[in-house]
């Protein structure tokens, strides 16, 4: 098959949230999601890594970050601080308890 390529069609790992939205729609995301949720103010992805049980390695950190910077194009968390990281203003406005 010549130019096979992976094609994946209709797929996106972390949605938009809007309004009524849990954190269960995020499979793979929701842990670091929780963690954020829980911690008494901004995390670092330094933070986050061992909590959801990887190595505080560079690249599990690296890895992490990049979520959570999906996490905050999506609008399930805030970024005020470069690195820093909380739920988002507007996500708890709408529903208190939005786990």
């Amino acid at each position: 098959m010549r130019g096979a390529e992976r094609q994946v069609i209709g797929v996106l790992t972390v949605p938009n949230w809007q309004p009524g939205m849990a954190s269960e729609v995020l499979l793979a995301y929701r842990d670091i999601l929780e963690v954020v949720a829980d911690a008494p103010g901004p995390v670092r992805a330094k933070q986050i890594v061992p909590r959801i049980g990887l190595p505080a390695e560079t690249g599990k950190i690296e890895g992490t970050r990049s979520k959570l910077k999906r996490l905050v194009e999506r609008g399930w968390l805030d970024e005020d601080i470069p690195g820093m990281f909380t739920p988002a203003r507007r996500r708890m406005a709408a529903s208190p308890n939005f786990r």
